[in-house]
């Protein structure tokens, strides 16, 4: 399943987002998600990923934007969020 991240996520987006990734996702997926839009992201954001990479079965990054690296790096979430890979 390819999913594309917005602009946002942050956690006036997170539930929207949530809800409707939760349905298109099915435990033990293979993901790959585009990050390329992402220009601000928050800690309910990072939140929301560890979830969806927990879910999946199998997790790719495309387009890793620096503010994700940032956030996760600061959260100390890089390698929970299979970024360092």
């Amino acid at each position: 399943m390819r999913i594309e991240l917005g602009e946002w996520l942050d956690i006036t987006q997170v539930q929207l987002i949530k809800d409707e990734l939760a349905s298109q996702i099915a435990s033990g997926e293979v993901c790959e998600v585009d990050a390329a839009k992402l220009s601000r992201v928050d800690s309910a954001g990072l939140q929301l990923l560890l979830s969806m990479v927990i879910a999946c079965k199998e997790w790719q990054w495309r387009n890793v934007p620096d503010c994700l690296y940032a956030a996760a790096q600061h959260a100390g979430m890089t390698s929970l969020l299979k970024l360092n890979t």
